[in-house]
């Protein structure tokens, strides 16, 4: 019996280091030797997504519970932890980088609301202006330097023409976020492009749009802005695109940086209606990508940004003409109805280039189609 208990404590003492490596400040650890970390959310793998940064106390990781709670396991390159998460809860562990430094990392599961407007107004209360020219020479131009008859030739209906605009569109460069053409036009951001440089989610926007013009496809750039749009400091805004697709007759959301169009039950998706699905209709959303863009992944980045939502007065194409605008206001913001209307963007630019609407009819009318593309459509 002596000699029994002589083992057990001695296995006990030999235990103890790898039992006290697990715990550090009360907290459970997994060890790593590489920055580079992947997680898995529900049975989506996420690689390469994250790094290890012992600089941040906490390090968040937002994560997204579709239903009661979620499943999440985080891999670093040689351990594992997992946790199942609830909404509005929050999970913390340390990473222990090269036996040296801890990261404290923090699961924080956020739920989904759907944003509401006034859908009882019928009547839009202002007029939006589309390109109404079949011979726009600009758009001529467009459509003949960079054959985009080609490029949606045998397309079965409107949908896959956008489908196949948008993921062109995509592929012309790689996102970067600090970088502006010398002018906000399609034209002069393509040809930059050849040149070898990179731009910004407004400029695939751009692009996108007036090349969907140039097929006969109204469309129009539109800017997203999260919720606390006036006091986050960078990254509060993010711009996409619509496209009306006549054989449809609705409105479409497209984005050019991810190659994406929302759908639900068959049915592409408006922005708008996007948001709703995210989250009434997460389990049946589907995210089409010629490219092969993830769910997960896009709806996780963009959804905070689906709260404001703003077009243009004026979407006509070219650059030798004055907008229109409506009371001197170049643009037309959605807000949501109880929202604050915002007057300030990251703290410091003054939004003084809108007209506020809570009317999803002020946003959604359907545009007055050229005779050409009426035709086309029926």
């Amino acid at each position: 019996m002596k000699k029994l208990f002589t083992c057990m404590l001695l296995m006990l003492v030999l235990l103890a280091p790898a039992l006290a490596q697990n715990i550090h400040k009360g907290l459970p650890v997994v060890k790593a030797t590489a920055t580079v970390a992947d997680y898995k959310i529900g049975k989506e793998l996420i690689k390469g997504n994250w790094n290890i940064s012992p600089q941040l106390s906490p390090d968040v990781l937002k994560v997204p519970v579709h239903m009661a709670k979620e499943n999440v396991t985080f891999y670093t390159n040689t351990d594992s932890i997992s946790f199942v998460v609830k909404a509005g809860k929050s999970y913390r562990f340390y990473v222990n980088l090269n036996d040296t430094a801890y990261a404290l990392t923090e699961l924080q599961g956020y739920g989904f609301e759907a944003v509401q407007f006034n859908k009882t107004q019928q009547v839009p209360a202002y007029t939006l202006m589309y390109e109404q020219n079949p011979n726009n020479p600009y758009l001529q131009e467009l459509r003949t330097k960079y054959k985009l008859d080609a490029l949606v030739a045998g397309a079965a209906n409107d949908t896959e023409k956008a489908l196949r605009m948008v993921n062109w569109v995509h592929q012309q460069w790689q996102h970067n976020g600090m970088n502006e053409p010398s002018s906000p036009d399609a034209l002069t951001i393509l040809a930059e492009v050849k040149e070898g440089k990179r731009f910004r989610c407004v400029e695939y926007g751009i692009v996108t749009t007036a090349c969907l013009n140039a097929i006969g496809l109204p469309a129009r750039t539109m800017g997203l802005k999260m919720k606390d749009v006036e006091t986050i400091e960078s990254g509060a805004g993010h711009v996409l695109l619509e496209v009306y697709l006549p054989d449809l007759r609705k409105w479409v959301m497209l984005d050019g940086q991810f190659d994406v169009m929302p759908v639900l039950n068959n049915v592409p998706l408006n922005a708008v209606e996007f948001q709703q699905a995210i989250a009434r209709n997460y389990s049946k959303l589907e995210i089409r990508s010629l490219s092969g863009a993830s769910k997960g992944q896009y709806v996780n980045w963009v959804y905070p940004y689906l709260y404001y939502f703003d077009v243009r007065f004026d979407n006509r194409e070219g650059v030798a003409f004055e907008r229109e605008t409506v009371d001197g206001k170049a643009s037309l913001m959605l807000v949501p109805v109880g929202a604050k209307v915002p007057e300030v963007f990251q703290r410091k630019h003054k939004m003084d280039r809108y007209k506020y609407t809570n009317s999803l009819a002020d946003l959604y009318q359907a545009p007055v189609l050229p005779a050409a593309t009426t035709t086309a459509s029926k």
